[in-house]
């Protein structure tokens, strides 16, 4: 079933994937080590500061590699992309601002980790779910 699901996806997206991998590798290994030193009680604030940037950081190069892939998508492809990644920006700004409304009007109570977190489920789940959206449409 896996090796069905690899070979519908098209060469650019396999490329995509293959090259996503050691990224998706580091960025788990920062993050646990971001975890880890921000617990430690007497790391430098430096160091602190340079793991807690750092999982952004790959996550940059992450975003590096979708760009290429963008180039090398095909028509279609590139247009289910870019349609999820509007539609997600989209679903993100509208929750941003209806949650900073309903934080301002006293009605919802949240600390900022949580917040940020809602955001990053928003911004995520809303493209992961455009996209698969889009490509039933197309398929």
């Amino acid at each position: 079933m896996l090796t069905q699901y690899w070979q519908s996806l098209s060469p650019a997206l396999r490329r995509y994937y293959r090259i996503s991998m050691l990224p998706c590798v580091v960025f788990a290994a920062t993050a646990v080590a971001h975890e880890w030193i921000s617990r430690e009680a007497g790391a430098p604030v430096a160091l602190r500061g340079a793991f807690a940037v750092l999982p952004a950081l790959v996550m940059a190069w992450m975003f590096a590699l979708y760009l290429r892939f963008l180039r090398d998508c095909d028509e279609l492809e590139r247009r289910i992309e870019l349609g999820a990644l509007a539609w997600s920006a989209g679903i993100t700004m509208l929750g941003l601002l209806a949650g900073l409304f309903l934080l301002d009007a006293g009605l919802l109570e949240l600390p900022a980790k949580q917040a940020l977190a809602g955001l990053g489920v928003l911004l995520f789940g809303g493209y992961a779910l455009v996209r698969a959206v889009l490509h039933r449409r197309y398929a």
